[in-house]
Parts: C-alpha cells; structure tokens; sequence
C-alpha cells in the first residue's frame, strides 16, 4: 500500500515533530470526525469554540488510525495521556504540530504539489457557487469522464477543501473545487492549498456581510481565490457586477468577462428564450442549448462555465451535453411537480439550503416574472449570518415583495419580523407571520396552504437551512 503522503513528506510540510519514531506512516485517507475514521486514516482532531476533538484520539485509534496529529499546547498540557497513548498504540505515529487545521492545510498543499499536471478549477462567490461548481463537473465530465475529480456535497471551507483535495489520484486530469468562506482569510488559506490555474467569482453579494462588514470587504475576500492564477492561466467574473474590476486587479493570467452584456461574437453565446419553470434555452455557437435550471442568475452562471470550459478547449457538443444532463440540486432552487394532502396539483419550488438577500431576491422576481395560471404563494424563512446588516436586509425583502406579483406570503422567524414591519405600513399584500420555526408554527402554516392552494399553483420554500422549511414540505404533501 502506499501512503498519499510519505513520513519525511508529512513532517516536513506541517513542520512537525514525531512523538512515535519507530511507527510507520501510512495513510489513505484523511478524517477530522472520528466517527469517520476507518483503517489506515490520518485522524485530524480540530479544536473549534465548543469542541476539541483531541478527547476523540482514542475513539480514533480503535476505529483504524494510523497517523494522528496533536496539537503541541495539548502535548505540555497532557503529558502523561500522550505518553501514555504513544506508548499503548506503537504502531499508530502521532506528529506534534503547533495547529492542527493549519497542519491540515499544509498537509493538503502539500499533497497538491504532487500532482503538477492536474488543471485546477476554483469556484466561489456570494451565491451560486454550488450550482456553477456543478455545471462545471458536469460539462467537464462530458468531456473527460472520470479524469475529473470534483468537490463533494458543499466541502469547501477551510477544512472541507483540504479534506476534498485529499481524493485526487494519479488518473484525473482537471480538479473543480468550490471555495466558501465564514471568515476572514479562509478564501486565502484555501487558496494557498490549491493554487488555482483558473478561477471563476459567480458575484460579490451580500452574503456574511455581518461578519465581514461591507461588499467591498466581501470582495476583498473572493478575489484572494485569484491568487495563484499563473500567466498561462485565466480568471472569469461576470461583467454586470460592480466589483468586476477590482476583483480582476492584479491577475497575473487573463482576465475573462462574461454575462448578457458580453455580445455573441465574443461569447458565442445567443439567448433563445426564458421557458419559466421548465429553464432557459440558447445556442452556443449555434448549437441549441436546453438548460434545465430555472432563473435569469442561472444563465449569468451558464454564461461563466461556457466561457471557462472554452478556455479549457472543450467543445459546444459537449458544452450542450454536460449542461443539459445537469442534476437538479436538492434545496436550491430546486422545482417539483406535486400532489398536496388536498388533492391540489401544485409546483414547489425549494430553496431551503441557504438564504441571503440576493438570493432570496432573486428567487421572488424570479417567480414571480413567470407566466403561470395559478397563484403564487411564499413561504420564507429568516436569513441568517446577517450580523448588524439582518434588520435592514429583512427589511428590504419586505420592499421586494411589494414590488412584486405576490398572491399570499407567509414569513417565518424572529428577523422576518422586520420585513413584516414594511408590509404594514402598505397593507397590499396579504399575508401571516410566524415568529418561531417549530413544529406549532409548521403545522399552522401546513394547514393554511393546504387550505387556500389549488391546482396549477405556485408554493415557494426561502429561507437558511437551520429555518427548516423543508418540514413543512412534508407536511402538506402526499
């Protein structure tokens, strides 16, 4: 068997210190849950603000640890448990490090390294990175099959992508990875991991601004995915977004524009028509295009992957094929023919993964621009990580739903309380307010739906994952 990273390789990169030099260092896989751990696994203990996984080694251990760091302020604190677990378990190599998620970047750099001929993709931006990261893996996969090793599920923090590099093997050929953020530098540690060739910035919202204080902050932030883009590589951002330009400052690769501004001849793209909840068709280079996603941020994302994949040589045929065998993704914006417990035959369309005030604008335009012979009703949910900035983003929500074609709303959560505020003071819009998300409130508000919905409506689900709207769903379908 051999070790994705060697013992002189592994102490090298995260400057450590073997506290078993007699054991052997053989990994294949790389674990910060114990509960993960199987055989032959580097166990990662994290220390966050409630949990030190440190307490979780010998639950490791027992689960097939094989190499296992410890962070050295543990070692001083502990000594006797860790001389202890040395000397109990001889074969496991326990490396000293001075932090254990800085290790585990370095260890992750540092296995990237090893792969120079691999293409690498970064993904990120305020809204939409998921869906963009797929359409990428998609078209890519369309091209070169199994050569393409991707992120999985959202692991794109700063412990999720060190974990996700963790899975490239000598046969892959392009690797796309998706880079989040919930504070300050995570984007530039990551970063520093995968050293990106291309990178694409789906847009700068309003996304953790509570934590990082502005847009341009924000931004600040996402252009640090551009860091490594060597000459011979290229940086996509979309051309309508105000911070275009600062984003693209100091690229040392090309610097790549995209969006409904960016005329056909330089795109080679054309807008056919917007087919609603059905999605969006174009050409690429006149080849009719059939995207299955729905909504006009949809097709900006398109319009970035089309651009990226040709700058990578990939050709409209298969552009066409990856973008249109696209997966729907499970809670955003994801649309669902559906009979209700009344009989009613309804479209639901769920976004429950995660809300922001762009994207949950969007999502209301949005439905509410498409022709449809039913009406439309809202569910929406608090957006979270807003900080100071929540009262007024919840407040502009209530101005959008205004503006807007609304039937019946029904908001959720203490912050909707400010949007709740804004509709008063119009009193044109009907709707129901819940402060608390529990099981009381959802099934009040399941009865309502199911008591005003009918056939050919619209059911719109908005709001944060932790909101869990996604209960109600359950509650008034069959």
């Amino acid at each position: 068997m051999i070790s994705l990273l060697t013992k002189p390789e592994l102490i090298k990169a995260v400057k450590g210190k073997c506290l078993s030099p007699k054991a052997a260092c053989v990994f294949e896989r790389v674990q910060t849950d114990s509960r993960n751990v199987t055989k032959n696994t580097l166990f990662v203990p994290l220390i966050g603000e409630f949990q030190n996984g440190h307490k979780y080694i010998p639950q490791a251990i027992q689960s097939g640890a094989s190499v296992v760091f410890v962070n050295k302020d543990e070692c001083k604190k502990n000594k006797d448990l860790y001389k202890k677990l040395t000397e109990e378990n001889e074969s496991v190599c326990f490396i000293a490090v001075k932090n254990t998620l800085h290790a585990l970047q370095d260890a992750a750099e540092a296995y990237v390294n090893k792969f120079p001929r691999l293409v690498k993709i970064c993904v990120t931006g305020s809204c939409g990175k998921t869906t963009t990261k797929e359409m990428l893996v998609s078209v890519f996969k369309a091209k070169f099959g199994d050569k393409v090793i991707y992120t999985q599920g959202n692991f794109n923090s700063e412990t999720g992508l060190p974990l996700s590099v963790f899975n490239i093997r000598e046969n892959h050929e392009y690797g796309i990875f998706e880079m989040g953020m919930n504070r300050v530098n995570e984007i530039g540690e990551i970063s520093k991991v995968l050293k990106a060739r291309y990178g694409i910035i789906t847009n700068i919202g309003t996304a953790h601004i509570g934590i990082l204080g502005s847009q341009k902050n924000i931004a600040i932030e996402k252009r640090k995915a551009f860091n490594y883009i060597p000459k011979n590589g290229a940086a996509f951002v979309p051309a309508e977004d105000s911070f275009a330009s600062f984003c693209l400052s100091g690229v040392k690769g090309k610097k790549v524009l995209f969006g409904k501004s960016i005329s056909e001849s330089e795109s080679g793209v054309k807008f056919i028509s917007d087919n609603g909840l059905k999605g969006i068709s174009f050409s690429v280079d006149g080849l009719t295009v059939n995207l299955p996603l729905s909504g006009e941020h949809n097709f900006t994302n398109a319009l970035g992957v089309i651009a990226l994949a040709k700058e990578c040589g990939i050709e409209k045929e298969f552009i066409k094929n990856g973008l249109e065998s696209m997966p729907v993704l499970s809670g955003r914006m994801e649309i669902q023919d559906a009979k209700l417990k009344n009989g009613a035959k309804v479209t639901l369309v769920k976004d429950c993964y995660n809300a922001n005030p762009d994207s949950m604008t969007k999502v209301i335009e949005f439905v509410s621009s498409v022709k449809a012979e039913g009406k439309k009703y809202f569910v929406l949910a608090d957006m979270k990580e807003l900080g100071e900035s929540s009262e007024k983003a919840h407040r502009e929500i209530g101005k959008v739903l205004l503006e807007n074609k609304c039937d019946f709303v029904i908001l959720v959560g203490k912050d909707m309380s400010f949007c709740v505020q804004v509709l008063k003071e119009k009193e044109s819009l009907k709707y129901e307010y819940y402060e608390n998300n529990d099981k009381e409130s959802f099934t009040k508000i399941a009865d309502k739906l199911l008591k005003i919905s009918s056939d050919k409506d619209i059911i719109v689900f908005k709001g944060s994952h932790s909101m869990q709207l996604e209960n109600i769903i359950g509650e008034v379908t069959e």
